[in-house]
């Protein structure tokens, strides 16, 4: 074999080696979904968590060093937005509300973080605080979960776009999808249509944790059908990355956001 193909060989192998070992950066911070479980009120009491973890619908304590990254839940009412109090485990919010019967959400937000990865492995911060990262991407997540009151069903309020810097935003309400049916929902990214982004949704119980039990990809008005095949407690999530305006600072900037509801038989 010739030097010159040798060092062909070489180069495509570094080239793949290069490639490969940034994908597993891209995607080894954020291995932890985020999600937000909310429970019908009880003597005007609602209660809901923060999921962050890999076993959805189950949450798990947060890391004390990420604990700052979340900001509380909030109640969002056709009345406004409330923000509902710690409730013992670092996951856990509540707060009095006298809700009606009908159709409320529960909002999370993940502060807009810098991860960078270097020799070190992972920590949270940009390329000027981390001149060794070899990668650095700003992240912002959103979480938004149903809740329904009284057997109240409605999709006027639930279909509104809340102003989420990126959020699912169900057409209908999910009681009305059955097993096998389409469950339509838009993206928006800053209060626009998300075109072409991928989203996933799997049901609590699903037993493959590598692949979802649905996948897609929005259309040119960030519109997709959610299928999903059957009843349970289901969460849609959906992801963009783009290129950081400031490449001195980070490379990429992603952002998050999962929509949980039910589908019933």
């Amino acid at each position: 074999m010739s030097c010159s193909v040798q060092k062909h060989g070489a180069f495509r192998l570094a080239v793949v080696s290069l490639v490969f070992s940034l994908a597993l950066a891209a995607s080894g911070a954020f291995a932890h979904d985020f999600w937000v479980n909310a429970f019908e009120p009880k003597d005007g009491l609602v209660k809901a968590e923060i999921g962050y973890g890999h076993d959805f619908p189950k949450p798990e304590p947060i890391p004390e060093d990420r604990t700052h990254l979340f900001d509380v839940l909030q109640l969002a009412t056709p009345e406004g937005t409330v923000k509902l109090t710690p409730g013992g485990t670092n996951y856990a919010y509540e707060g009095k509300a006298d809700l009606k019967k009908g159709s409320y959400l529960v909002l999370g937000f993940y502060h807009p973080t810098f991860w960078s990865k270097g020799p070190d492995g992972w920590a949270q911060k940009n390329r000027t605080e981390r001149p060794d990262a070899t990668y650095c991407e700003e992240v912002t997540m959103t979480a938004k979960a149903i809740l329904d009151v009284a057997g109240g069903q409605e999709s006027d309020f639930i279909s509104k776009p809340t102003g989420q810097r990126i959020e699912i935003v169900p057409q209908v309400h999910p009681s009305t999808v059955k097993p096998g049916g389409k469950f339509p929902v838009q993206v928006l990214v800053d209060g626009k249509p998300a075109k072409t982004v991928k989203l996933e949704a799997t049901l609590a119980g699903f037993s493959d944790k590598e692949y979802k039990a649905f996948q897609g990809r929005t259309d040119l008005n960030g519109m997709i059908d959610i299928i999903p095949l059957k009843a349970g407690y289901w969460f849609a999530k959906v992801d963009q990355t783009s290129e950081h305006e400031n490449k001195a600072a980070c490379d990429k900037v992603l952002l998050i956001a999962t929509l949980a509801f039910r589908i019933d038989e």
